[in-house]
């Protein structure tokens, strides 16, 4: 990677900071090139709307958390990392992310925006891939992204008592390309970088890594909509933890098709956030 790329990579992380209103963006991995990232050469571009807001990311090499805090009376001591989807080549970073955490500050929870690696755009290889060749061309950069996610969990952990964070109230929420991550992350997570409850949405399950679910398996809620030929997996992640006699939960919608969020569009699918908020106050992640 040469210093041009780094450099539009710290100032990327600056624009961020000022379009999301965040408090900090932090570089994972002490801000180095984490490993992996050497294959990872493209520079990192923002599409953006007519009012300047970024819409999709690509070509990210240098993973960061963008943090959104809630105001300081509305702290609550949960956090949620948001992993936005964008089928492994972009990031939805307003639609899914930004938004997103603008529902965590209402909630009181502290979010943090996973900026995590992706693979490079264009990607021809992709492109002439058959639907079945997809999955094994995605895992090499799933593994980036979700040690990205584990990363992600480790820092926020080990700096809770900085941002007002309960250490064992620390979840992450992924969507389609972002809930393989989220999944990723449950079936392999070390002590360290345990997450304390894991939300796949409309997650993309074809490429989740891991063979097993851990003994210690965190709670899971998912959400998904059955007009959503996309996520079609999530029920055999939902029986995956039913079978293994984890803690879950799934709410099934017949209306929202793929990419709903938290945005409202009158649709069944409109329901899950407030699901989600009961689900986490059931589980004591949230106060009532």
């Amino acid at each position: 990677m040469n210093k041009t790329i780094q450099i539009f990579s710290l100032l990327f992380i600056n624009l961020i900071a000022v379009v999301c209103q965040a408090q900090t963006v932090i570089p994972l991995y002490n801000g180095e090139i984490p490993p992996g990232s050497e294959i990872l050469t493209r520079g990192e571009t923002a599409r953006r709307d007519e009012n300047g807001d970024i819409i999709t990311i690509r070509n990210v090499s240098m993973p960061t958390l963008t943090v959104v805090r809630p105001e300081e009376d509305k702290k609550n001591g949960t956090a949620l990392i948001i992993c936005p989807g964008g089928g492994f080549q972009g990031l939805a970073f307003q639609h899914e992310g930004a938004e997103t955490a603008k529902w965590c500050i209402e909630k009181g929870i502290t979010a943090f925006i996973l900026k995590y690696r992706l693979m490079p755009f264009p990607y021809p290889e992709l492109d002439r891939a058959e639907q079945s060749q997809r999955d094994s061309i995605f895992i090499p950069f799933v593994r980036l992204a979700a040690a990205d996610g584990l990363e992600a969990i480790k820092y926020v952990r080990s700096h809770a008592s900085e941002f007002g964070i309960d250490p064992a109230k620390i979840g992450i929420v992924g969507y389609s390309a972002g809930g393989t991550v989220t999944g990723s992350v449950a079936r392999t997570y070390t002590p360290e970088s345990r997450p304390d409850f894991v939300v796949p949405v409309y997650a993309y399950c074809g490429a989740i890594l891991g063979d097993r679910v851990p003994e210690d398996a965190p709670p899971m809620f998912l959400a998904w909509a059955t007009d959503d030929p996309i996520a079609k997996g999530n029920p055999g992640l939902y029986e995956q933890w039913r079978d293994t006699g984890k803690s879950v939960e799934m709410h099934c919608f017949y209306s929202g098709g793929h990419g709903f969020s938290v945005v409202k569009q009158n649709k069944p699918s409109d329901q899950w956030p407030t699901l989600f908020e009961e689900w986490m106050i059931n589980q004591g992640f949230l106060n009532k």
